[in-house]
Protein backbone atom coordinates (compact mmCIF):
# COMPACT_ATOMS: atom_id res chain seq x y z
CA UNK A 1 0.00 0.00 0.00
CA UNK A 2 1.03 3.20 -0.99
CA UNK A 3 1.80 5.93 2.02
CA UNK A 4 -0.90 8.93 1.72
CA UNK A 5 0.44 12.50 1.24
CA UNK A 6 -0.82 13.20 4.49
CA UNK A 7 1.29 10.23 6.33
CA UNK A 8 3.95 11.67 4.52
CA UNK A 9 4.09 15.11 5.55
CA UNK A 10 2.99 14.28 9.15
CA UNK A 11 6.40 11.89 8.89
CA UNK A 12 8.18 14.80 7.42
CA UNK A 13 7.29 17.24 10.03
CA UNK A 14 8.77 14.90 12.70
CA UNK A 15 11.63 14.78 10.86
CA UNK A 16 12.24 18.13 10.23
CA UNK A 17 11.06 18.89 14.42
CA UNK A 18 13.95 16.31 15.49
CA UNK A 19 16.40 17.68 13.39
CA UNK A 20 15.57 21.35 14.48
CA UNK A 21 15.68 19.80 18.11
CA UNK A 22 19.03 18.21 17.84
CA UNK A 23 20.45 22.03 16.04
CA UNK A 24 19.00 23.84 19.31
CA UNK A 25 20.66 21.68 21.65
CA UNK A 26 23.96 21.95 19.97
CA UNK A 27 24.17 25.73 19.83
CA UNK A 28 23.07 26.12 23.58
CA UNK A 29 26.80 26.00 25.21
CA UNK A 30 27.16 23.70 28.43
CA UNK A 31 29.13 25.45 31.14
CA UNK A 32 30.29 23.92 34.09
CA UNK A 33 31.46 25.49 37.48
CA UNK A 34 34.64 25.86 39.30
CA UNK A 35 35.91 24.63 42.15
CA UNK A 36 34.65 25.80 45.41
CA UNK A 37 36.18 28.72 46.66
CA UNK A 38 34.73 28.48 50.09
CA UNK A 39 33.45 25.39 52.14
CA UNK A 40 31.85 24.88 55.58
CA UNK A 41 33.42 22.63 57.79
CA UNK A 42 30.90 22.66 59.94
CA UNK A 43 27.34 20.42 58.92
CA UNK A 44 23.36 21.70 59.00
CA UNK A 45 20.36 19.54 59.32
CA UNK A 46 19.59 20.33 56.42
CA UNK A 47 19.81 23.46 53.79
CA UNK A 48 15.90 24.98 53.65
CA UNK A 49 17.37 27.57 51.48
CA UNK A 50 20.17 30.39 51.66
CA UNK A 51 20.52 33.95 50.84
CA UNK A 52 23.61 36.01 49.80
CA UNK A 53 24.33 38.38 52.72
CA UNK A 54 25.83 42.28 51.60
CA UNK A 55 29.36 41.26 52.82
CA UNK A 56 29.25 38.34 50.43
CA UNK A 57 28.72 35.99 53.40
CA UNK A 58 25.36 33.70 53.51
CA UNK A 59 21.97 33.43 55.72
CA UNK A 60 21.59 29.54 55.72
CA UNK A 61 17.98 28.32 57.03
CA UNK A 62 18.32 24.90 58.91
CA UNK A 63 14.82 23.61 58.62
CA UNK A 64 15.92 20.45 60.77
CA UNK A 65 17.68 22.09 63.80
CA UNK A 66 15.58 24.81 63.10
CA UNK A 67 17.65 27.91 63.12
CA UNK A 68 18.71 30.93 60.77
CA UNK A 69 22.92 30.67 61.07
CA UNK A 70 24.72 33.48 58.90
CA UNK A 71 28.19 32.68 57.56
CA UNK A 72 31.19 35.13 56.89
CA UNK A 73 32.09 35.58 53.23
CA UNK A 74 34.94 32.44 54.48
CA UNK A 75 32.37 30.22 55.86
CA UNK A 76 34.40 29.21 58.79
CA UNK A 77 32.70 32.08 61.37
CA UNK A 78 28.91 31.09 62.09
CA UNK A 79 26.48 33.37 64.01
CA UNK A 80 22.71 31.98 65.12
CA UNK A 81 20.23 34.64 64.12
CA UNK A 82 17.46 32.93 64.98
CA UNK A 83 17.18 29.73 67.44
CA UNK A 84 14.82 26.62 68.21
CA UNK A 85 14.53 28.33 71.62
CA UNK A 86 13.81 32.10 72.39
CA UNK A 87 16.53 33.60 74.58
CA UNK A 88 15.56 36.87 74.72
CA UNK A 89 14.29 37.28 71.49
CA UNK A 90 12.75 36.04 68.07
CA UNK A 91 11.86 31.91 68.23
CA UNK A 92 12.43 29.66 64.81
CA UNK A 93 8.98 27.78 65.61
CA UNK A 94 8.06 24.37 65.66
CA UNK A 95 8.35 23.34 61.93
CA UNK A 96 10.45 24.57 59.23
CA UNK A 97 9.61 27.70 57.59
CA UNK A 98 10.30 29.25 54.20
CA UNK A 99 13.07 31.77 53.79
CA UNK A 100 11.85 33.76 50.91
CA UNK A 101 13.39 36.36 48.41
CA UNK A 102 12.43 40.06 49.24
CA UNK A 103 13.22 43.82 48.07
CA UNK A 104 16.76 44.94 47.92
CA UNK A 105 17.99 41.65 49.20
CA UNK A 106 16.70 41.85 51.91
CA UNK A 107 14.20 38.48 52.84
CA UNK A 108 11.03 37.52 54.67
CA UNK A 109 11.40 34.44 57.33
CA UNK A 110 7.66 32.74 57.87
CA UNK A 111 6.79 32.60 61.85
CA UNK A 112 4.81 29.53 62.01
CA UNK A 113 3.96 30.81 65.92
CA UNK A 114 2.70 33.84 65.00
CA UNK A 115 1.91 33.77 61.68
CA UNK A 116 3.96 36.98 60.73
CA UNK A 117 6.50 37.38 58.47
CA UNK A 118 10.33 38.61 60.04
CA UNK A 119 11.43 40.82 57.63
CA UNK A 120 15.59 40.29 57.51
CA UNK A 121 17.87 43.01 56.15
CA UNK A 122 21.05 42.07 53.52
CA UNK A 123 23.29 41.57 56.56
CA UNK A 124 21.29 38.88 57.97
CA UNK A 125 19.82 40.97 61.06
CA UNK A 126 16.35 40.96 61.98
CA UNK A 127 14.38 44.23 61.08
CA UNK A 128 10.97 44.65 61.78
CA UNK A 129 7.93 42.44 61.71
CA UNK A 130 4.96 42.45 59.01
CA UNK A 131 1.53 40.78 59.13
CA UNK A 132 0.87 39.13 56.22
CA UNK A 133 -2.35 39.97 54.09
CA UNK A 134 -3.68 36.43 54.80
CA UNK A 135 -2.10 35.00 57.87
CA UNK A 136 -4.15 31.70 57.69
CA UNK A 137 -2.13 30.97 54.57
CA UNK A 138 1.28 31.68 55.82
CA UNK A 139 1.43 27.69 56.90
CA UNK A 140 1.40 26.39 53.80
CA UNK A 141 4.22 28.39 52.50
CA UNK A 142 6.76 25.53 53.06
CA UNK A 143 4.99 22.96 50.70
CA UNK A 144 6.30 25.38 47.60
CA UNK A 145 8.55 28.38 46.43
CA UNK A 146 7.27 31.90 47.17
CA UNK A 147 9.05 35.45 46.00
CA UNK A 148 7.54 38.86 45.77
CA UNK A 149 7.00 41.03 42.51
CA UNK A 150 8.42 44.13 41.55
CA UNK A 151 5.74 46.38 44.08
CA UNK A 152 7.03 44.27 46.84
CA UNK A 153 3.71 42.00 47.05
CA UNK A 154 4.36 38.69 48.12
CA UNK A 155 3.84 35.52 45.28
CA UNK A 156 2.78 32.22 46.41
CA UNK A 157 0.66 29.07 45.49
CA UNK A 158 -2.47 29.16 47.51
CA UNK A 159 -3.37 25.90 49.38
CA UNK A 160 -4.80 22.90 47.64
CA UNK A 161 -8.51 22.91 48.90
CA UNK A 162 -10.83 19.80 48.76
CA UNK A 163 -14.47 20.48 49.86
CA UNK A 164 -17.25 18.06 50.51
CA UNK A 165 -20.84 18.95 51.36
CA UNK A 166 -22.65 16.54 53.84
CA UNK A 167 -25.53 18.85 54.29
CA UNK A 168 -26.64 19.02 50.45
CA UNK A 169 -26.68 15.93 49.81
CA UNK A 170 -27.54 13.21 52.42
CA UNK A 171 -26.34 9.46 52.17
CA UNK A 172 -28.36 6.36 53.09
CA UNK A 173 -28.13 5.13 56.45
CA UNK A 174 -25.05 3.05 56.49
CA UNK A 175 -23.67 4.39 52.82
CA UNK A 176 -19.76 5.30 52.45
CA UNK A 177 -20.10 9.17 52.01
CA UNK A 178 -18.26 11.03 48.82
CA UNK A 179 -15.01 11.21 48.77
CA UNK A 180 -13.95 15.08 48.14
CA UNK A 181 -11.34 14.76 44.58
CA UNK A 182 -7.92 16.61 45.17
CA UNK A 183 -8.35 19.13 42.66
CA UNK A 184 -5.39 18.65 39.40
CA UNK A 185 -4.66 22.77 39.63
CA UNK A 186 -3.81 24.76 41.67
CA UNK A 187 -3.91 28.87 42.11
CA UNK A 188 -0.32 31.55 42.23
CA UNK A 189 -1.80 33.77 44.34
CA UNK A 190 -0.55 37.71 44.89
CA UNK A 191 -1.19 39.66 48.48
CA UNK A 192 -0.97 42.99 48.51
CA UNK A 193 0.48 44.30 51.76
CA UNK A 194 -0.89 47.84 51.61
CA UNK A 195 -4.51 46.66 50.62
CA UNK A 196 -4.47 43.50 52.33
CA UNK A 197 -5.98 42.33 49.22
CA UNK A 198 -5.39 38.69 47.42
CA UNK A 199 -5.70 38.07 43.75
CA UNK A 200 -5.24 35.40 41.76
CA UNK A 201 -1.82 35.88 39.18
CA UNK A 202 -1.97 32.38 37.39
CA UNK A 203 -2.97 28.68 37.60
CA UNK A 204 -0.52 25.91 37.16
CA UNK A 205 -0.77 21.96 36.92
CA UNK A 206 0.10 20.17 40.20
CA UNK A 207 -0.89 16.63 39.57
CA UNK A 208 -2.79 14.09 37.48
CA UNK A 209 -4.50 10.81 37.30
CA UNK A 210 -4.83 10.54 40.97
CA UNK A 211 -8.76 9.60 42.70
CA UNK A 212 -9.91 8.81 46.09
CA UNK A 213 -12.99 6.28 46.64
CA UNK A 214 -14.42 5.88 50.04
CA UNK A 215 -16.41 2.68 50.25
CA UNK A 216 -17.49 0.40 54.02
CA UNK A 217 -16.87 -2.74 54.46
CA UNK A 218 -19.75 -6.18 55.88
CA UNK A 219 -18.02 -5.30 59.28
CA UNK A 220 -19.09 -1.54 58.82
CA UNK A 221 -15.35 0.08 58.68
CA UNK A 222 -14.46 2.52 56.20
CA UNK A 223 -11.58 2.02 53.90
CA UNK A 224 -10.42 4.61 51.26
CA UNK A 225 -8.91 3.43 48.31
CA UNK A 226 -6.43 5.64 46.19
CA UNK A 227 -5.90 5.39 42.58
CA UNK A 228 -2.60 6.95 41.84
CA UNK A 229 -0.23 7.56 38.22
CA UNK A 230 3.02 7.85 39.74
CA UNK A 231 4.02 9.84 37.01
CA UNK A 232 2.28 13.04 36.55
CA UNK A 233 2.30 16.19 33.94
CA UNK A 234 3.11 18.90 36.25
CA UNK A 235 3.71 22.88 35.77
CA UNK A 236 6.05 24.85 37.59
CA UNK A 237 6.40 28.32 38.09
CA UNK A 238 8.95 31.27 39.97
CA UNK A 239 9.50 35.14 40.49
CA UNK A 240 12.64 36.45 38.78
CA UNK A 241 14.65 38.88 40.48
CA UNK A 242 13.35 41.69 38.24
CA UNK A 243 9.65 40.60 39.46
CA UNK A 244 9.11 38.98 36.32
CA UNK A 245 6.74 35.93 37.13
CA UNK A 246 7.33 32.31 35.17
CA UNK A 247 5.08 29.78 34.23
CA UNK A 248 6.85 26.32 32.68
CA UNK A 249 4.21 24.40 31.12
CA UNK A 250 5.08 20.62 31.45
CA UNK A 251 3.23 19.40 28.67
CA UNK A 252 4.76 20.60 25.96
CA UNK A 253 7.83 22.44 27.84
CA UNK A 254 7.09 26.07 26.78
CA UNK A 255 7.12 29.17 28.96
CA UNK A 256 3.87 31.39 30.28
CA UNK A 257 5.60 34.97 31.05
CA UNK A 258 3.92 38.38 33.18
CA UNK A 259 6.85 41.15 33.21
CA UNK A 260 6.46 43.63 36.01
CA UNK A 261 4.63 46.06 33.84
CA UNK A 262 1.42 43.00 33.47
CA UNK A 263 2.48 42.67 29.99
CA UNK A 264 2.18 38.82 29.09
CA UNK A 265 3.96 37.09 26.30
CA UNK A 266 4.87 33.13 26.15
CA UNK A 267 8.07 31.78 24.66
CA UNK A 268 8.74 28.97 22.10
CA UNK A 269 9.31 25.29 23.65
CA UNK A 270 11.92 24.36 24.67
CA UNK A 271 14.22 21.60 23.29
CA UNK A 272 14.15 18.98 25.11
CA UNK A 273 15.49 14.99 25.15
CA UNK A 274 12.33 12.99 25.04
CA UNK A 275 12.62 9.86 26.59
CA UNK A 276 10.61 6.99 26.10
CA UNK A 277 9.41 4.65 28.40
CA UNK A 278 9.20 0.86 28.52
CA UNK A 279 6.62 -1.39 30.23
CA UNK A 280 9.61 -2.29 32.37
CA UNK A 281 10.68 1.52 33.28
CA UNK A 282 6.61 2.13 34.36
CA UNK A 283 6.65 -1.28 36.47
CA UNK A 284 9.56 0.19 38.41
CA UNK A 285 8.32 3.47 38.82
CA UNK A 286 4.99 1.76 40.23
CA UNK A 287 7.55 0.16 42.69
CA UNK A 288 9.44 2.85 43.73
CA UNK A 289 5.88 4.81 44.51
CA UNK A 290 4.89 1.57 46.11
CA UNK A 291 7.75 1.64 48.42
CA UNK A 292 8.09 5.43 49.49
CA UNK A 293 4.10 5.62 50.03
CA UNK A 294 4.62 1.90 52.24
CA UNK A 295 7.32 3.64 54.61
CA UNK A 296 4.85 7.26 54.75
CA UNK A 297 2.03 5.19 55.57
CA UNK A 298 3.87 3.42 58.20
CA UNK A 299 5.78 6.06 59.73
CA UNK A 300 2.02 7.52 59.73
CA UNK A 301 0.65 5.08 61.75
CA UNK A 302 3.71 5.13 64.22
CA UNK A 303 3.08 8.39 65.03
CA UNK A 304 -0.71 7.51 65.53
CA UNK A 305 0.04 5.06 68.21
CA UNK A 306 1.63 7.10 70.27
CA UNK A 307 0.37 7.66 73.75
CA UNK A 308 -2.64 10.37 73.07
CA UNK A 309 -3.25 9.88 69.45
CA UNK A 310 -6.56 9.95 68.53
CA UNK A 311 -7.79 7.29 66.28
CA UNK A 312 -9.66 9.00 63.64
CA UNK A 313 -7.53 11.83 63.69
CA UNK A 314 -4.91 9.19 63.24
CA UNK A 315 -7.02 7.53 59.94
CA UNK A 316 -7.35 11.23 58.54
CA UNK A 317 -4.10 12.17 58.76
CA UNK A 318 -2.73 9.29 56.92
CA UNK A 319 -4.98 9.25 54.52
CA UNK A 320 -4.12 12.84 53.54
CA UNK A 321 -0.39 12.53 54.08
CA UNK A 322 -0.79 9.46 51.29
CA UNK A 323 -3.39 12.05 48.74
CA UNK A 324 -0.48 14.90 49.18
CA UNK A 325 2.60 12.38 48.20
CA UNK A 326 0.46 11.25 45.49
CA UNK A 327 -0.31 14.83 44.07
CA UNK A 328 2.69 15.11 42.46
CA UNK A 329 2.97 19.04 43.36
CA UNK A 330 4.72 18.62 46.24
CA UNK A 331 2.06 20.78 48.36
CA UNK A 332 -0.32 20.57 51.05
CA UNK A 333 -4.20 20.23 50.94
CA UNK A 334 -6.71 21.53 53.51
CA UNK A 335 -10.15 19.85 53.68
CA UNK A 336 -13.21 21.17 54.17
CA UNK A 337 -16.05 19.05 55.31
CA UNK A 338 -19.12 21.40 56.32
CA UNK A 339 -22.27 20.17 58.19
CA UNK A 340 -19.79 16.82 59.70
CA UNK A 341 -20.16 16.10 62.86
CA UNK A 342 -16.94 14.10 63.16
CA UNK A 343 -13.82 15.47 64.92
CA UNK A 344 -10.80 17.64 63.66
CA UNK A 345 -7.34 16.92 62.84
CA UNK A 346 -4.51 18.52 61.03
CA UNK A 347 -1.48 17.70 58.76
CA UNK A 348 1.80 20.05 58.43
CA UNK A 349 -1.29 22.77 58.93
CA UNK A 350 -3.31 22.09 56.85
CA UNK A 351 -7.19 21.98 58.21
CA UNK A 352 -8.53 18.32 58.24
CA UNK A 353 -12.13 16.84 59.57
CA UNK A 354 -12.86 13.07 60.02
CA UNK A 355 -15.90 11.74 58.77
CA UNK A 356 -18.36 11.27 60.85
CA UNK A 357 -19.99 7.59 61.69
CA UNK A 358 -23.35 8.10 63.17
CA UNK A 359 -23.73 8.38 67.01
CA UNK A 360 -20.41 7.75 68.10
CA UNK A 361 -18.96 10.22 66.30
CA UNK A 362 -16.03 9.79 64.13
CA UNK A 363 -14.76 6.62 63.22
CA UNK A 364 -11.35 5.81 61.74
CA UNK A 365 -10.85 5.21 58.08
CA UNK A 366 -8.30 2.47 56.40
CA UNK A 367 -6.43 3.05 53.43
CA UNK A 368 -5.41 1.33 50.49
CA UNK A 369 -3.57 2.02 47.82
CA UNK A 370 -3.77 0.95 43.95
CA UNK A 371 -1.82 1.82 40.57
CA UNK A 372 -3.03 2.83 37.22
CA UNK A 373 -2.52 -0.19 34.92
CA UNK A 374 0.46 0.55 32.59
CA UNK A 375 -1.28 1.73 29.81
CA UNK A 376 -2.07 5.32 31.23
CA UNK A 377 1.31 5.81 32.39
CA UNK A 378 2.65 8.02 30.01
CA UNK A 379 4.85 6.97 26.75
CA UNK A 380 7.78 9.36 27.68
CA UNK A 381 9.05 10.93 31.33
CA UNK A 382 7.65 14.63 30.93
CA UNK A 383 9.52 17.61 30.57
CA UNK A 384 9.85 18.50 34.22
CA UNK A 385 9.10 17.21 37.99
CA UNK A 386 7.39 19.39 40.74
CA UNK A 387 9.86 21.81 42.44
CA UNK A 388 12.07 21.92 38.84
CA UNK A 389 11.95 25.55 38.42
CA UNK A 390 14.53 28.13 40.37
CA UNK A 391 15.46 31.99 40.08
CA UNK A 392 18.66 33.57 40.27
CA UNK A 393 19.78 36.80 41.13
CA UNK A 394 21.27 37.80 37.52
CA UNK A 395 17.20 37.85 36.30
CA UNK A 396 17.36 34.14 34.86
CA UNK A 397 14.96 31.38 35.39
CA UNK A 398 17.07 27.53 36.05
CA UNK A 399 14.94 24.53 35.29
CA UNK A 400 16.10 21.23 35.74
CA UNK A 401 14.62 18.84 33.08
CA UNK A 402 13.84 15.20 33.75
CA UNK A 403 16.21 13.84 31.68
CA UNK A 404 19.38 15.54 29.99
CA UNK A 405 21.58 14.21 27.17
CA UNK A 406 24.54 16.54 28.58
CA UNK A 407 24.87 14.49 31.46
CA UNK A 408 28.31 12.69 31.41
CA UNK A 409 27.62 10.63 34.93
CA UNK A 410 24.56 11.61 36.25
CA UNK A 411 25.14 14.78 37.30
CA UNK A 412 22.50 17.52 37.09
CA UNK A 413 22.12 19.61 34.07
CA UNK A 414 19.62 22.58 34.51
CA UNK A 415 18.31 24.48 31.31
CA UNK A 416 19.02 28.66 32.02
CA UNK A 417 16.73 30.89 30.52
CA UNK A 418 16.67 34.65 30.75
CA UNK A 419 13.91 37.01 31.27
CA UNK A 420 12.93 37.51 27.44
CA UNK A 421 12.58 33.56 27.33
CA UNK A 422 15.73 32.34 25.19
CA UNK A 423 17.45 29.58 26.40
CA UNK A 424 21.26 30.98 26.54
CA UNK A 425 23.49 28.00 28.54
CA UNK A 426 22.95 24.81 30.61
CA UNK A 427 25.06 24.46 33.43
CA UNK A 428 26.26 20.94 34.55
CA UNK A 429 26.61 20.83 38.35
CA UNK A 430 29.16 18.44 40.04
CA UNK A 431 28.29 14.79 40.88
CA UNK A 432 26.53 14.47 43.74
CA UNK A 433 25.67 18.24 43.96
CA UNK A 434 22.57 20.69 44.19
CA UNK A 435 22.02 23.86 43.88
CA UNK A 436 21.40 25.21 47.87
CA UNK A 437 21.03 28.82 46.11
CA UNK A 438 22.38 31.74 44.08
CA UNK A 439 24.11 34.80 44.75
CA UNK A 440 25.03 37.80 42.02
CA UNK A 441 27.30 37.67 39.31
CA UNK A 442 26.91 34.09 38.59
CA UNK A 443 28.02 32.47 41.92
CA UNK A 444 26.04 29.68 42.47
CA UNK A 445 25.86 27.75 46.23
CA UNK A 446 25.97 23.97 46.44
CA UNK A 447 24.92 21.76 48.63
CA UNK A 448 25.78 17.92 49.41
CA UNK A 449 25.08 15.39 51.89
CA UNK A 450 27.64 13.13 54.42
CA UNK A 451 25.27 10.29 55.27
CA UNK A 452 27.14 10.55 59.37
CA UNK A 453 27.32 14.40 59.47
CA UNK A 454 24.57 16.23 57.61
CA UNK A 455 24.76 19.18 55.02
CA UNK A 456 27.70 20.61 53.89
CA UNK A 457 27.76 23.99 51.55
CA UNK A 458 30.19 25.37 49.35
CA UNK A 459 30.56 28.29 47.08
CA UNK A 460 31.04 28.21 43.17
CA UNK A 461 30.95 29.93 40.29
CA UNK A 462 30.01 29.69 36.28
CA UNK A 463 32.53 29.47 34.18
CA UNK A 464 32.94 30.99 30.94
CA UNK A 465 31.09 34.35 32.46
CA UNK A 466 27.66 32.45 32.14
CA UNK A 467 25.78 35.78 32.00
CA UNK A 468 22.91 36.31 30.05
CA UNK A 469 23.38 38.71 27.15
CA UNK A 470 21.88 41.86 27.86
Amino acid sequence: MRPTISAILFVSGMLALSAQTVLAQKLVPVRDLSPADAKTTEYFGNIFGLRQLKDGGVLVNDGIRRQLVTLDPTFTKRMVVVDSVAEGGQSYGPRASPLIPYLADSSLFVDGTSLSLLVLDPTGKIAHVMSAPKPSDLRFLASAASGVDAQGNLIYRAPLIMTRSTSSAPTAPGAAPAMPQPPDSASIVRANFETRMVDTVGRVKTQGGTSMNMTQGPDGRMQMTMRINPLSTVDEWAVLSDGTLAFVRGHDYHIDWIKPDGKTFSSPKLPFDWKRLTDEDKQALIDSARTAQEKQMADSKAAAAAPGANAARAGADIAMVSAMAAGGGGGEMRVVVSGAPGGGGSVGGASVMAFGGGPGGAQAITTKMEFVPLKEIPDYYPAIRAGATKADLDGNLWILPTTSAQAKSGELVYDVINNKGELFQRVRLPVGRSIAGFGHNGVVYLMYRNADLGWALERTRILNNGRAAE
